[in-house]
């Protein structure tokens, strides 16, 4: 058996959710600042759940509930078929969750992507003495956004659509700063989710833009506006063969808190 969860009902799994606090997107879903999808085997008392959000899904609770995961597996191949998923990304608990993948990917083994998380609770980089000549640093708010000369990428505003479901509850729930360049936005780092007085970002750079230390300026920015905006700690993730995000990391003044696997699968080529 297989239900999605009423909004209202989320806080019923958030006891399942604690072991993975480290995914502050989980949390996120559940609070209702970012845009997701809950099922679970019982609404009234869950001992397995499925949560589905804007940074991966997430397996908590019972991994054995044979009845949850067959439905699961038909859940999965009906969002396929009507084109809305192609492949999930998934992050588990208990990990015995692992073995039970390939049952609900239809024999298909996932696969497995190493990832690192950071965290940063203070502001160490000093951004502003790094911002070379013809470049500036702004908070992304709806006049920049509305300004006709400049050029935003789509990227960036599929990113805030896609984290918080439209550009206003970005506006409205999240933050970002970019860098600026003869009227264009090269760099930006854009909130990914929030939960009480924690929240995630991330970062992208124009390719041509890279290798000039934008990508740290623009994060250390982030941060400091999120330290100085009420948040206590700023997370980052990056996968492990990523040395670039690694190296801006760090540089931004983030600190390496835990490595994780994330587990992965192409959906539509297991059908």
């Amino acid at each position: 058996m297989i239900t999605p969860l009423d909004r209202a009902d989320y806080g019923r799994v958030r006891p399942l959710c604690l072991p993975l606090a480290y995914h502050l997107c989980c949390a996120a879903v559940l609070d209702g600042h970012n845009p997701g999808t809950v099922l679970v085997d019982d609404p009234n008392d869950p001992q397995s759940a499925f949560i589905f959000s804007p940074e991966g899904s997430y397996l908590v609770g019972e991994p054995h509930n044979e009845a949850f995961n067959r439905a699961l597996n038909r859940a999965f191949y009906d969002r396929v078929t009507l084109g809305e998923v192609h492949a999930l990304f998934f992050v588990v608990h208990p990990a015995s969750w692992e073995g039970q993948l390939p049952a609900m990917l239809g024999g298909r083994v996932p696969l497995r992507m190493e990832r690192r998380r950071y965290v940063c609770r203070e502001a160490k980089y000093d951004w502003g003495a790094h911002v070379p000549n013809g470049y500036s640093v702004q908070r992304i708010d709806q006049a920049l956004l509305e300004r006709a000369e400049l050029r935003v990428p789509d990227h960036m505003r599929g990113w805030m659509e896609g984290n918080w479901g439209s550009t206003a509850d970005f506006l409205n729930k999240g933050f970002g700063v970019v860098t600026l360049h003869n009227d264009r936005v090269v760099s930006w780092s854009v909130a990914d989710c929030r939960s009480g007085d924690a929240c995630e970002i991330g970062i992208h750079t124009l390719p041509e833009y890279r290798r000039l230390g934008l990508g740290a300026i623009t994060a250390a920015a982030a941060v400091e506006h999120a330290l100085t905006h009420g948040y206590a700690l700023v997370g980052w993730h990056c996968n492990e063969d990523n040395l670039g995000s690694i190296g801006t990391a760090e540089k931004a003044g983030f600190e390496l808190e835990r490595r994780y696997a994330m587990l992965y699968a192409f959906l539509d080529e297991a059908c």
